[in-house]
């Protein structure tokens, strides 16, 4: 018999992935819950009810059974009670698409994080704030709604790092491919041995698929998909998958501070510092899995960018902006 699965989302970015890999797998019956504005003409053979999780339409859900639940758009806890307590009863287990952003990092400082590492705490005021600010305590008070329930579901609780791939909205780590991808010489930060985590969307589809048989797991996961690396390395990872050899010319923090560079925003994925070092031998352990290698999963980010024509990213200093520091920082 098919397992029947509720995904709510599905349709923007690592919900897209996921669905289009279990239809191609086969074997599950499966239903959208979501508001139908994003992507509304994709997966039009698949079952969905529309309706707004932070409303009544909650109420959609009820008199309806499934064996999962995947949602990928929990960010308020009363709503995700509201749900909850609705499917109590009617599901078995609930797999949550949490964040790695519910550690506190300014805390933990530069040690290696677990599944045990100091989380946020979340006020009353905190859990109805829409601010991102925000964001990683709300997500906190989620996941305590889903570990309160334990008599009554089976919790997956999954807490993924920055994720990248084929549809992602947020063009960081394309930003560097895309760089690679186009010049010459590319405007890089000084101190790039600096540490990080990071999670391919399509190894994070393959744990999300594991997680809906997997038959004894723990209740929380750390989901980055790749071992610790430098920012160096993955420059250097993506120059290999690209086949390219750029030159990289360094700016150093007086730089960018002279020239109001600010990291993440200018420079995305770079903090001037270590970032969110993340163990995650707990779901390759339990779950059994084989991740891509790195190299092959930005090989595959590329191949989709090529599809897409290689647009302009998002995020990020513009190339004009780029190319006016690298000519200071070669000739001044």
């Amino acid at each position: 018999m098919k397992k029947k699965i509720l995904i709510i989302g599905g349709t923007a970015f690592v919900g897209r992935v996921l669905l289009e890999h279990l239809l191609q797998l086969g074997g599950y019956e499966i239903t959208l819950f979501n508001r139908g504005k994003t992507n509304a003409g994709l997966f039009s053979g698949v079952a969905q009810i529309h309706g707004n999780r932070e409303t009544d339409d909650i109420k959609l859900l009820a008199n309806k059974n499934w064996d999962v639940v995947i949602d990928f758009c929990g960010y308020y806890p009363l709503s995700l009670q509201k749900i909850v307590d609705t499917l109590r009863g009617r599901i078995g287990r609930y797999i949550f698409v949490s964040t790695g952003s519910v550690y506190d990092l300014e805390q933990i400082g530069e040690q290696t994080i677990t599944e045990d590492s100091l989380l946020y705490t979340c006020s009353d005021a905190e859990k109805i704030d829409h601010s991102m600010e925000t964001y990683g305590k709300r997500k906190v008070a989620c996941e305590q709604v889903l570990l309160d329930a334990k008599a009554d579901i089976d919790p997956i609780i999954l807490r993924p790092g920055v994720i990248y791939g084929q549809y992602d909205p947020f063009d960081r780590h394309y930003y560097w491919l895309y760089r690679i991808q186009q010049q010459g010489k590319i405007l890089v930060p000084t101190g790039s041995e600096n540490l990080s985590s990071h999670t391919f969307v399509n190894d994070f589809a393959k744990i999300v698929t594991r997680a809906i048989d997997v038959p004894t797991h723990s209740n929380i996961y750390n989901t980055t998909t790749h071992p610790i690396i430098s920012f160096s390395e993955m420059l250097d990872s993506m120059s290999r998958a690209l086949n390219k050899k750029p030159t990289f010319v360094h700016a150093d923090v007086e730089f960018q501070e002279e020239a109001e560079i600010e990291p993440w925003s200018d420079l995305p994925l770079w903090i001037n510092g270590n970032f969110f070092m993340v163990d995650s031998s707990r779901v390759l352990n339990d779950f059994g899995l084989e991740m891509t290698p790195l190299d092959e999963s930005f090989r595959l980010a590329a191949e989709y960018y090529a599809s897409k024509q290689w647009y302009i990213p998002k995020s990020g200093m513009t190339l004009d902006e780029e190319k006016d520091y690298i000519k200071i920082l070669l000739y001044s």
